[in-house]
């Protein structure tokens, strides 16, 4: 998997107190920006499925809910 380094600048103070709490400021950074990226590539799927639904979906037509209440309503279950 092709890699490229990017920089980001923070306060030396905050690095510091990350640093000091034992946390791996790469990594997190690392982790952080793939969430971020899993989370844009979700949510491209989820708009795409929205738009195939949106054009293959008709509304029901009008009394079907009520009829469909009334019909399991009266059903021997």
């Amino acid at each position: 998997m092709e890699s490229v380094v990017i920089s980001v600048r923070v306060r030396k103070e905050v690095k510091t107190k990350l640093e000091e709490e034992g946390i791996d400021v790469q990594s997190e950074v690392k982790l952080f920006l793939e969430h971020r990226a899993a989370q844009s590539q979700l949510k491209e799927a989820l708009n795409h499925i929205e738009k195939i639904l949106k054009e293959h979906s008709k509304p029901s037509k009008r009394g079907f809910a009520v009829k469909s209440i009334r019909e399991d309503r009266n059903a021997d279950h």
